[in-house]
């Protein structure tokens, strides 16, 4: 049982995070820390039990499945319009590592098992794979539709609280108001249309190609309501 002034600390610890994130978002490892308070919540921890026993994902927890990426080389020569060719233009292109790093400034406040660890590290490795799916950029606005996407999908109180980072930085930022609520909205409808990109075996598709694995989801029509429409097909074709 977290006491009165225990819960009073963490609760302003998360507001501070959501306000730093939201006036920050390019460095959230550096704010992440404020956040770790919510993995004691028992909210989360019973969230999180129901969606590691969601039946698309119960698979490859039991399988730990895990297969070794290509190099980018390797993806390079595959065909254009493929999953692998589109990843390595947009990791390329965007500087963005292909393996997301362990996030060191998230507190570990609670333990963990197996099953968990793996999620996590699954989840945060195909993060950027998510963007590219859903042809969403990775400013604050296609963040925004990722979490909440994700929010929707996973149905956890974390990724909400780092989602209301993201609806703080539009009221900070005018400019950027309508994006992304917009694609907020998207996000949405991917997430209650039934989308489930986490069940995903990526690894055994990298050649397959990017219109076939969106057909394959059901995400062609609800792309055509997409904020994003110059980014879904952004890096299909060779960049010059």
């Amino acid at each position: 049982m977290v006491s009165r002034s225990e819960l009073k600390e963490d609760s302003l610890d998360l507001a501070l995070g959501i306000l730093q994130l939201a006036r920050d978002p390019e460095h959230g490892f550096k704010h992440s820390r404020h956040f770790s308070p919510i993995f004691k919540w028992d909210l989360q921890k019973e969230c999180l039990n129901r969606f590691i026993t969601h039946p698309k994902l119960q698979p490859l927890i039991n399988e730990q499945f895990d297969i070794p990426w290509p190099s980018f080389d390797a993806m390079r020569a595959m065909p254009v319009g493929s999953l692998g060719f589109c990843a390595q233009q947009m990791f390329s292109k965007l500087g963005i590592e292909p393996l997301a790093p362990v996030n060191k400034n998230l507190r570990k406040v609670v333990g963990t098992n197996e099953k968990e660890d793996y999620l996590s590290r699954r989840l945060r490795k195909f993060h950027d794979i998510f963007h590219l799916v859903l042809g969403v950029d990775t400013s604050v606005a296609g963040e925004a539709a990722v979490q909440t996407y994700v929010a929707v999908s996973q149905q956890l109180p974390a990724v909400v609280a780092i989602l209301s980072a993201s609806m703080t930085h539009s009221f900070l930022y005018p400019d950027e108001h309508r994006m992304i609520w917009e694609a907020i909205s998207f996000g949405a409808q991917v997430g209650l249309a039934g989308v489930f990109l986490e069940g995903c075996r990526w690894e055994e598709g990298w050649e397959r190609p990017l219109a076939e694995w969106r057909s394959e989801l059901g995400l062609i029509t609800l792309l055509e309501n997409s904020p994003f429409q110059d980014e879904i097909h952004r890096w299909e074709t060779p960049s010059t």
